[in-house]
């Protein structure tokens, strides 16, 4: 009998499986059908299931991944969170030691993964500049630069600026 290690259990699994499919090769599914290739030798010929095949033929365009929508043991905290946060902008320990004592099980990781998010929110409003735009008319820019002294009429040494 021979012992099979997690490693080459690891490294069969890979190579049984193929990789997700990607723009280029749905599209050559798609190319392999238009020329009269029967789904098992599409299969055959790319390395992916009977079903992935057919979903493929009967697509119309790819579909994007759908990434599942996961619950967090913050979910409850969130709004609590994002209130305390944006009233005060306490760190993420203050912030794990008041959802504690509401309650909150979860890590002070996840908490502070969550606050990160919130920290680049607050970042990205400040970097904001608003444009001021006038009608064509109302006002004028000039930027204005030190030239020198020069003798007026009368001999007197005026500042000159352009």
């Amino acid at each position: 009998m021979e012992w099979v290690t997690s490693s080459d259990a690891a490294t069969a699994a890979k190579e049984r499986v193929a990789p997700m499919l990607n723009w280029e090769a749905w599209m050559n599914i798609k190319h392999l059908h238009q020329q009269g290739n029967s789904i098992k030798a599409i299969t055959r010929l790319t390395g992916h299931s009977r079903n992935t095949v057919r979903r493929v033929v009967r697509q119309p365009k790819p579909e994007p991944f759908k990434t599942p929508v996961r619950s967090s043991c913050l979910d409850d905290f969130k709004p609590y969170v994002e209130q305390r946060y944006q009233a005060c902008a306490l760190s993420t320990v203050r912030l794990f030691q008041e959802i504690k004592a509401l309650g909150y099980t979860g890590s002070a990781v996840t908490l502070y993964r969550f606050t990160q998010t919130l920290r680049q929110q607050q970042r990205t409003l400040k970097k904001l500049t608003v444009r001021f735009e006038t009608p064509p008319g109302e006002q004028a820019q000039a930027d204005w630069t030190y030239c020198g002294r020069f003798r007026d009429q009368q001999g007197k040494l005026v500042d000159c600026n352009s």
